[in-house]
Order: C-alpha cells, then structure tokens, then sequence
C-alpha cells in the first residue's frame, strides 16, 4: 500500500507543479510579449520585464519550498510510521 500511496503523491505534485507551472507562463507571456509587441512608455516596458522576472523566480521558490515539504513531510512522514509499527 505504501508504494502506491508514494507514486499517487507524486503524480499529485507534479500536476501541482505543471498548473503552477502553466499559469506563472501565462503571467509572464502577459508581461514581457505585451512589452514585445507594443512599443511605449520605456519605464513601463521595463516594469513589465521586472514583473515577469520576479514572477519567474517566485515561481521556482515556490516549486522548491512545496517539493521540499511534498517530499519531507508527507512522503517520508508514511515511512517513519511504517518503519514505528
């Protein structure tokens, strides 16, 4: 039960991951190709750029911090109790 437990967890955080994934794509699409394919105010093109840079590394922070507590505390957390029995 444990093994199908673990892989149904994962398949869960990897479609965590890819809608995550998915939508901080979208955000930045929306900022930097709209910054690409009108040209006006410079210091909103670059604001645009900066958002979608700090969209982008938000994006991997939070994919870092829930893969660490995904696999840390809720993957492991099934084997220390079965390894306790």
């Amino acid at each position: 039960m444990g093994l199908a437990r673990n892989i149904l967890m994962i398949i869960i955080l990897l479609t965590l991951v890819w809608a995550i994934f998915l939508f901080a794509s979208y955000v930045i699409t929306v900022t930097v190709l709209y910054t690409l394919e009108l040209p006006g105010d410079t210091i909103t093109s670059i604001a645009r750029v900066v958002l979608g840079i700090i969209i982008a590394g938000a994006w991997i922070l939070g994919w870092y911090k829930l893969t660490k507590l995904w696999l840390y505390k809720i993957l492991l957390a099934g084997r220390r109790e079965n390894h306790s029995n």
